[in-house]
């Protein structure tokens, strides 16, 4: 199973976004754990839950400050987002209609950390880099 820990290397440079990063990917092991434990239909799906209103609140922080400072890559970071919810949706469905199965399992771990892991090191950074250079502090 593939695992996540958080390293310099996903840093961003900004303190506010590096930090819900850590929780998405506090979040992230928690459901992978879940999942990979059976841990019961309830504690499964509160987790799913969790990481469906975290990724909103992280994902709209991160746009409306882009929105409001002139970000010129919005519209692709954007996208990335909303393909990323739709996914996250999908195995809610997955889960909701099969339970905790190995797919879901295997869905949770190798798709989610390694959209997390690139996201966060290529449109992320790109993204702080910005940040950094018209001295947003968040």
């Amino acid at each position: 199973m593939t695992e996540i820990e958080w390293d310099d290397s996903l840093s961003v440079g900004v303190d506010l976004i590096d930090e819900q990063h850590k929780m998405l990917i506090q979040r992230i092991k928690d459901l992978s754990e879940a999942v990979g434990s059976s841990r019961g239909r309830g504690q499964i799906g509160k987790t799913l839950g969790f990481m469906i209103d975290y990724t909103e609140f992280h994902f709209s922080t991160e746009e409306k400050h882009m929105t409001k400072l002139g970000y010129p890559d919005f519209d692709i970071h954007k996208q990335q987002h909303e393909e990323f919810k739709s996914t996250l949706s999908h195995m809610v469905e997955e889960f909701e209609e099969d339970g905790a199965t190995a797919g879901l399992g295997e869905g949770v771990n190798t798709f989610l950390i390694n959209w997390l892991v690139t996201h966060i090191k290529s449109i992320d950074s790109k993204f702080g880099k910005f940040l950094q250079e018209i001295g947003f502090k968040g």
